[in-house]
């Protein structure tokens, strides 16, 4: 996502995408940092519930900080 934010955006003058870090805690749960110019962190939980919806994923998604979630994979 955060490579995807980043060449979507490279030619739009003041363009200030959001920035992501991940990390994984085991082979089942990513932690997904948010760097935000804005704090839209409560989209973005319902953001990745709607991508687990559309694939047919049942995520377990939790919010763990203002800036952080993490997303258990069945």
């Amino acid at each position: 996502m955060d490579k995807v934010h980043h060449v979507t955006t490279a030619t739009i003058p003041n363009a200030h995408p959001p920035r992501f870090d991940y990390s994984w805690e085991n082979d089942k749960t990513l932690i997904m940092k948010y760097r935000p110019p804005r704090n839209l962190i409560d989209f973005m939980v319902g953001l990745i519930k709607g991508v687990g919806k559309h694939f047919k994923e049942d995520l377990a998604i939790s919010r763990t900080a203002d800036n952080s979630v993490r997303i258990v994979f069945p």
